[in-house]
């Protein structure tokens, strides 16, 4: 199954088809290599916005952009197919390995992608950020008396987003825990009230506890939190 740089970058902005999706979709699901590098990617994209100064978007921006894309994608030549006198008889070899993909619309998409994060610039509230990212779903966090103490988002690749809605009590932090096999493993510390979750499988258990500055090799308090994503 052929999959180009741009059906990935599409793939990440939301804008493929229902059929288009579930093509390049299942290609990933196919493909460990090709998933590691999307989830990268992923990654760099997510963390675009946090290296961002605080700025007033133009009014119009988004609709400029989007015009001068159009207008350049619709300037490129077209080229026709060679007849079979023209033709090499052997074609030449494609370049090696996944960086090979096909520049052209891969090039003009990824430049669409990263012009939005900076010209469109996104909410300064991460949770408000990553929970409207196309195929970005919300559920609440629940805690010992079932009140809401925060929001995770699940993420198209994979990834989520934890929001604790208060900060922690002062000099303590919170530590975050994956449950395997029954036993907590460490997630590391969270700086702050957030944090993104690399892997989030359905069906992962996380847990949140009250740590020491630094965090613990295991909890030593209840934890805030236990639950099911």
């Amino acid at each position: 199954m052929s999959i180009q740089r741009d059906d990935l970058i599409a793939l990440a902005l939301g804008t493929l088809s229902p059929q288009e999706q579930a093509r390049v979709q299942a290609a990933l699901d196919a493909d460990p290599e090709l998933q590691a590098e999307y989830r990268s990617d992923m990654a760099a994209l997510h963390a675009l916005p946090e290296q961002l100064p605080s700025a007033q978007v133009p009014e119009g921006a988004a609709d400029r952009l989007m015009a001068r894309l159009r207008a350049e994608r619709e300037a490129a030549p077209v080229f026709p197919p060679l007849t079979p006198a023209q033709a090499p008889e052997t074609p030449p070899a494609a370049p090696s390995g996944r960086r090979g993909w096909s520049l052209g619309l891969g090039v003009l998409g990824l430049a669409a992608a990263l012009a939005l994060f900076f010209a469109l610039r996104p909410p300064s509230d991460p949770l408000t950020r990553y929970a409207g990212m196309p195929g970005a779903v919300s559920q609440p966090l629940t805690g010992a008396d079932r009140e809401e103490i925060g929001q995770v988002v699940r993420l198209r690749d994979g990834t989520a987003f934890l929001y604790l809605s208060a900060a922690p009590p002062e000099n303590r932090v919170y530590q975050l825990w994956k449950i395997q096999d029954g036993a907590p493993v460490s997630l590391g510390v969270i700086d702050g009230q957030g944090t993104l979750v690399q892997d989030a499988p359905d069906g992962l258990t996380l847990a949140v506890s009250v740590e020491p500055p630094g965090g613990s090799a295991q909890p030593t308090t209840t934890p805030i939190l236990v639950q099911q994503l």
